[in-house]
């Protein structure tokens, strides 16, 4: 009896093992952003702090240039984890349900 039990219950762990570990990758891609963007906010406001004269003015607006041309790069491949997380979610998904319903 609890060996039945344990049989149907099976899929569900596993969906629910694989959304936990789902989880906690995006996180720690969110997490990983979070910290890169804070660090470069801080350098941003420490150089923005040292402006004293028009050339230190245009390489301050030079050097924002370029951060934002990272932010946005590095946001475009977050995506593109995350994009990749959500196929092999859907993927391992699909496989526990064909696997745990029986050929009919």
């Amino acid at each position: 009896m609890e060996n039945m039990y344990e049989k149907m219950l099976a899929p569900i762990k596993e969906l629910n093992d694989l959304a936990l570990k789902s989880i906690e990758q995006i996180t720690a891609i969110q997490v990983k952003t979070i910290q890169e963007n804070a660090k470069l906010s801080v350098e941003s406001l420490k150089s923005a702090a040292e402006i004293k004269d028009i050339d230190s003015l245009q390489k301050y607006l030079t050097s924002q240039v370029e951060v934002a041309q990272n932010l946005s790069t590095h946001a475009v491949e977050d995506a593109q984890e995350i994009a990749k997380l959500g196929e092999s979610y859907a993927t391992s998904v699909k496989k526990i349900v064909e696997k745990s319903i029986p050929a009919v």
